[in-house]
């Protein structure tokens, strides 16, 4: 088995998580049928668990307004905790959609597990760097009705083509999340136009910024992001763009 994640990358994937399956479960909400939803570094789709100060959230879940992450880990298996496609099946399925999932990973053992933890899904896998997957992607002729953009922390050109990733998206009005670690964040959310949602704890902290519609579940998850920053010992920060500088 897989050794136990660090508090502090708990912290962060459970951060993300919360915010993914609400802003998913908003978009899905309404319509019906197959949703597509894409995800830039996959990963096996499985990782060691219970996640530290899990348990915790889920004891609390009756506090929040969200219920989507909650609804996806009934029932779980306690040794393992799903990797954010995995997630986003089942909220998508909890939401009565049928998901359709391009998941990408640059390491072919951890596409091979995905292969084996996929829960059934309908997906399809992808092996290159993550931005020229993206690119990939939407050149087919159904379009994403979803994209997490999770640039690994060792690309050290993640920041710089995940603004430009934003803003594509924004232009062509897909809706997508992107992770960002929480630090010199400045930036970047003043390129990309968007209000990111930070959680602070100590020395870690964990950054995420939703648009191309996505950005609708704001006002939704907005309290629940103060119960849930306090729950994993940290707390809740907006991260506003500030005043924009144009060079034509």
């Amino acid at each position: 088995m897989n050794a136990a994640l660090p508090p502090g990358a708990a912290r962060r994937i459970l951060w993300s998580q919360f915010i993914l399956a609400a802003a998913l479960a908003a978009v899905a909400r309404g319509g019906d049928g197959p949703f597509a939803y894409t995800d830039t570094h996959a990963g096996s789709g499985r990782l060691p668990g219970p996640l530290p100060r899990l348990a915790g959230v889920l004891a609390a879940g009756g506090d929040f307004h969200s219920r989507a992450f909650f609804q996806a880990l009934q029932g779980a298996e306690a040794v393992h905790h799903p990797g954010s496609w995995v997630l986003a099946g089942r909220v998508l399925t909890a939401a009565g959609r049928e998901p359709e999932i391009d998941v990408n990973d640059i390491d072919a053992a951890a596409l091979a597990a995905a292969r084996l933890h996929r829960e059934g899904l309908w997906a399809r896998f992808w092996q290159h760097d993550w931005f020229s997957f993206l690119r990939s992607r939407l050149e087919l002729a159904r379009p994403p009705q979803f994209v997490f953009i999770d640039p690994p922390p060792d690309d050290a050109r993640g920041p710089a083509y995940a603004i430009d990733a934003a803003i594509l998206l924004d232009t062509l009005k897909v809706p997508y999340m992107v992770s960002y670690p929480a630090v010199e964040a400045q930036d970047s959310i003043d390129q990309i136009g968007r209000t990111g949602l930070e959680l602070l704890a100590g020395s870690m902290s964990a950054g995420v910024l939703l648009g191309g519609g996505a950005e609708q579940a704001l006002l939704e998850l907005l309290p629940d992001l103060k119960r849930l920053a306090a729950l994993l010992e940290g707390r809740f920060q907006p991260r506003l763009p500030q005043a924009f500088s144009y060079v034509i």
